[in-house]
């Protein structure tokens, strides 16, 4: 089983979707693509089928409201794979990235004539499709069930168990980000910070590091699980296979300058 700190200097190809390409001598084009804080990935459209994986940063799955109003609708780190279709051709939705984000993207579209009857191939897609249903599910039950104090304590917690690192965690949103994703105002989160501070369970060494002073009694207060970064990332028999030799065909012009 090969983990996380094994996967070498390409992550995605620790990840099931970027082996089977490999294996199964698929067409794909995979791509790996740098943004930098607020630059950002457009929905995929014209039925393409696109796999995003982080292979380092934060980036956030972002919708726009016709008032003005923004909804971050997921948080994805390094290991997240992301379902390019994400919406249709009149989506507002777009993948963010929060700080410095490397990417390695799949692309199977030249495949899926071939790839659609094949089961292995539909498997590890399945897989994907059900972690993304899986997230957004947790993600639902927050806004739906979890009152604003639970919910910025969950997401400190999962900050921090889903760290690349041991140690002082850094938080790259800012409060209106974290507003926008918990489904709150500015205020209220800011408000809940310092509440949580005061109270001994988190420590902010500045406005974007912190640590968790008392795990234990964190969980105590959630009603909920808090979820954890997978260790395990593909099974294989193949222990031979250099998980660090991703190919990339050709590079993503980089994003012009965001205003």
């Amino acid at each position: 089983m090969a983990k996380l700190d094994e996967a070498g200097g390409c992550f995605a190809c620790g990840s099931k979707i970027c082996r089977f390409s490999r294996q199964n001598g698929s067409h794909s084009k995979r791509r790996t693509i740098n943004l930098r804080r607020g630059e950002r990935l457009e929905a995929c459209r014209d039925g393409c089928v696109k796999l995003w994986t982080i292979v380092s940063g934060t980036a956030a799955i972002t919708t726009n409201l016709r008032d003005g109003r923004r909804q971050i609708s997921g948080i994805e780190r390094t290991g997240s794979t992301i379902c390019g279709p994400m919406a249709h051709e009149d989506s507002t939705t777009w993948l963010e990235a929060l700080e410095p984000t490397e990417i390695c993207e799949t692309d199977f579209s030249e495949d899926m004539a071939m790839l659609q009857n094949d089961p292995a191939f539909m498997q590890v897609l399945f897989g994907v499709i059900h972690e993304r249903l899986e997230a957004a599910n947790r993600h639902l039950t927050t806004l739906g069930r979890l009152d604003s104090t639970e919910r910025v304590t969950l997401f400190l917690a999962e900050m921090a168990a889903t760290a690349d690192k041991p140690g002082p965690v850094n938080l790259p949103m800012n409060r209106e980000e974290i507003a926008d994703y918990l489904g709150l105002n500015t205020e209220t989160v800011s408000r809940i910070l310092s509440r949580l501070r005061k109270a001994g369970l988190f420590k902010f060494l500045t406005r974007t590091e912190f640590v968790v002073l008392d795990p234990e009694a964190v969980a105590r207060r959630l009603p909920v699980r808090v979820a954890r970064r997978p260790r395990t990332l593909f099974a294989t028999d193949d222990t031979s296979a250099d998980p660090g030799s991703c190919p990339v065909p050709y590079p993503l012009p980089q994003p012009s300058e965001q205003t």
